[in-house]
């Protein structure tokens, strides 16, 4: 995002020293800004990874409870379903 600020000294209003006094001051409020701007967005990015880790948290944790739940009602599951339900697990975790 760029924006060009022009100053311009209409009918004598402004000094050359008022006019260097603003864009100095125009300078120092955009180092501010691009400072609060990168804040900004390093928190967004936290707040933003939190987030999809605690959705990833939430979709293990459903997936450990369906497999436990699973294991308790197939004691005499073949050993490929075994198998086949560890993959299932793995590829969520």
């Amino acid at each position: 995002k760029s924006t060009r600020l022009t100053v311009t000294n209409d009918k004598g209003r402004l000094s050359k020293e008022e006019i260097e006094h603003m864009v100095s001051e125009a300078k120092k409020y955009k180092a501010e800004d691009n400072a609060a701007a990168a804040r900004i967005q390093a928190k967004n990015d936290l707040e933003a990874y939190a987030y999809n880790l605690r959705s990833s948290v939430k979709k293990l944790e459903i997936a450990i409870n369906e497999t436990i739940s699973w294991l308790d009602n197939s004691q005499k599951a073949s050993q490929e379903e075994y198998d086949n339900k560890k993959k299932e697990l793995q590829a969520v975790a």
